[in-house]
């Protein structure tokens, strides 16, 4: 939208145009710009929240290990002791954990609901415990089953490559780009096998939660602006696949006013066989979101 300066008396045409051009909020180029860079090397945490990478090896597949018992501390907390002590501490902070074969099933469904958890909030060789976002049930004591930990599957893990940005008005538009070189490790439990890896350029819009004593934005409603999908075959044994470049020259969206979040997302998903991947290497990444006024 333009409009006319400097408006002559009775240009009734002119004036509704400034006025109109007023309303759509403020102008400039750059007025709002946030982003990310980065050369050094970080590991995937696969994590529900930050941090979503970590300078040492993270990894993003822990096989099932047997449970003795299960309980909950509280509404928000559940601790998981292990049948047997781990050689090491198997589960990093933050990690988003799956169950299975518990024998109260209430836990199963609890811990394997999507958006449920926090992750893990503290780890040893014989105990693991995890926040819940919400209050719950609190459920009598149980034993029995596993709990594993994954990144491969059909969902996207989050990568430190994000910006936040406002959209004030009804004629911006925001200007997207990002660069992501990944080094993804595998491991195959059944050959051949297969691995689709998706690298995505996604949105979140944000909202307010309704906690008073701590006000805070959270996101949802994602939505992909541009993504690369990539499908590698006939995989066996351990291994590493060459370097994956990404990169998504300037993308235009154009989001209804509000506040967002841009993350460079990525996806491993086995189709055929059994494959999981143990780590994915972070090398030279960015992203920038830039709100512009046509």
């Amino acid at each position: 939208m333009s409009s006319k300066y400097p408006v002559d008396i009775g240009d009734e045409e002119g004036i509704v145009d400034a006025v109109n051009y007023l309303l759509s909020g403020p102008s400039g180029l750059g007025q709002n710009f946030a982003g990310f860079s980065s050369y050094e090397t970080a590991y995937l945490t696969g994590n529900f929240r930050i941090p979503f990478s970590q300078t040492a090896i993270s990894e993003l597949y822990v096989a099932p290990i047997s449970l003795g018992t299960v309980e909950m501390l509280d509404d928000r907390t559940v601790k998981l002791t292990f049948a047997s002590a781990q050689p090491s501490a198997p589960f990093s902070l933050g990690n988003g954990l799956s169950v299975s074969g518990i024998t109260d099933p209430a836990y199963d469904d609890m811990l394997n609901d999507d958006g449920i958890q926090i992750g893990v909030v503290q780890c040893t060789t014989t105990y693991v415990i995890i926040r819940l976002q919400i209050p719950y049930t609190v459920l009598a004591p149980s034993s029995g089953g596993d709990v594993r930990y994954t990144s491969t599957g059909n969902f996207f893990n989050s990568t430190d490559s994000n910006a936040r940005v406002t959209v004030t008005g009804g004629t911006d538009r925001v200007f997207v780009s990002g660069q992501l070189d990944n080094v993804i490790s595998y491991e195959v439990f059944s050959a051949p096998a297969s691995l689709t890896y998706t690298v995505a350029l996604r949105r979140f819009t944000a909202f307010v939660n309704s906690d008073p004593t701590n006000p805070d934005y959270l996101f949802s409603d994602s939505y992909t602006v541009a993504q690369k999908v990539y499908e590698y075959t006939g995989l066996t044994g351990t291994g590493s696949l060459p370097l994956v470049e990404t990169v998504f020259s300037t993308f235009i969206d154009e989001p209804d006013p509000g506040y967002y979040w841009y993350i460079l997302e990525v996806k491993f998903r086995n189709q055929v066989g059994d494959l999981q991947v143990t780590t994915s290497e972070l090398r030279l990444r960015g992203l920038s979101a830039q709100v512009v006024k046509q």
